[in-house]
């Protein structure tokens, strides 16, 4: 036995010394790489994806100060597209700014650089659109013409709101390969600018080429409801219900649209379906008072606004539509306290003010009616309700006399 473990160690030993010299040739081989050598190594790992490998080696050659000019720019070049797709951003404008001061510029990696400030996979917390702007635009201004760069400018135009050049470029883009997403931008500029005809045209060119989004036929429905074509708004609501029957804002906008037909039988049944699929809908609850009390049904209505309050008490308008039952019931000191209600949510709401002052009036408190109404038209001084009734309360306080 103790023969075999002095075999066993003598092996050992030998394969050590062999080993070490192995090792060692293997290590002046890698030391001996040339920095193009190692470039192309990099480069091959880039090339496959593992990134944070290929940082390691280009960091090793970036601070070389023998590099040639072509692999000085090479270098820098794939050190900032590596730092792009590793999302570091503050890495890449760093190798980016080395570049500019060693007299190279590429427009790619402009574009490169403000895509990351777009924010496009989420990697950031939200998006920096003013400095996505400073580097797509010195991106066009290298020659970057891609359709997809001129989409990005577009939009980072769009969202730091120069409508204009932000639709100069969309009317380009669609031109040559338009996208629905192309068309709703656009027509999120023409209602900026009121031209809601034309965005409704946008919308219907988006819908065309994708109907599968959801976005769209709400937004479409709620521009048609802006031009008072309610019959479109219920014709493109049930459209977006075909795709998607548990959308509550759907059937939100279907019965707020046959509210304003007259249609009440319809737009109840619409917004039943809302508040069954979104039980917390004040907004639902609402338009379901507001049915109830066009049917005369003043009690239903005072239960469906009590369920919209529930759900948001602050919402003033549920707090204005009781008071104005109260007033049509001349309860005024209910009204008085329901608008003193709608008041104290926003004190800057004119046509609260308006009706707090009407029920005092009502209430023949003509002092408080008159210091409410005075209050309104200072707020919105061409109010004209406001400006009538208060003629009407200084005549009878005899101040106009």
């Amino acid at each position: 036995m103790f023969k075999k473990l002095i075999n066993l160690t003598l092996i050992l030993v030998l394969l050590i010394s062999f080993a070490g010299p192995i090792l060692a040739q293997e290590e002046a081989v890698e030391a001996e790489l040339t920095a193009s050598e190692i470039f192309t190594e990099a480069l091959s790992d880039y090339n496959q994806g593992n990134y944070a490998l290929a940082e390691e080696k280009f960091n090793n050659l970036v601070e070389n100060k023998e590099l040639d000019e072509g692999l000085k720019f090479s270098v820098l070049y794939y050190s900032t597209m590596t730092a792009v797709n590793r999302n570091q951003s503050v890495k890449a404008v760093n190798y980016l700014k080395r570049m500019n001061e060693l007299g190279y510029q590429s427009g790619k990696l402009n574009w490169r650089v403000g895509e990351l400030y777009l924010n496009k996979n989420n990697q950031f917390d939200s998006a920096d659109f003013e400095e996505a702007l400073k580097y797509l635009k010195t991106a066009e201004e290298l020659g970057v013409q891609d359709i997809q760069f001129k989409r990005d400018l577009a939009y980072v135009y769009l969202e730091n709101n120069d409508l204009n050049k932000a639709k100069e470029l969309y009317q380009k883009i669609i031109n040559n390969k338009p996208t629905a997403v192309d068309y709703l931008n656009l027509a999120r500029i023409e209602e900026e600018n009121e031209n809601l005809n034309q965005a409704v045209k946008y919308y219907e060119s988006a819908l065309e080429l994708n109907g599968s989004q959801s976005s769209l036929y709400l937004n479409l429905g709620n521009l048609y409801q802006k031009i008072e074509n309610y019959n479109s708004a219920v014709s493109i609501f049930k459209q977006g219900i075909k795709m998607r029957d548990d959308f509550a804002p759907y059937y939100i906008g279907l019965g707020e649209s046959y509210l304003k037909l007259g249609n009440y039988d319809e737009a109840e049944s619409a917004l039943k379906k809302a508040v069954k699929i979104n039980s917390n809908s004040y907004y639902g609850y609402y338009l379901l008072g507001q049915i109830e009390k066009k049917r005369g049904n003043f009690d239903q209505a005072l239960n469906y606004y009590s369920q919209s309050l529930k759900y948001n008490n602050n919402y003033v308008q549920a707090y204005l539509a009781e008071g104005r039952i109260h007033l049509e019931r001349e309860e005024n000191y209910r009204a008085i306290s329901r608008f003193s209600l709608a008041v104290e949510k926003n004190l800057e709401y004119t046509e609260s003010r308006y009706y707090l002052g009407l029920a005092y009036y009502r209430a023949d408190m003509l002092e408080a009616a008159r210091a409410e109404l005075r209050k309104a038209l200072h707020i919105n001084d061409n109010y004209q309700d406001a400006r009538k009734l208060l003629d009407d309360v200084e005549t009878e306080l005899g101040i106009n006399n």
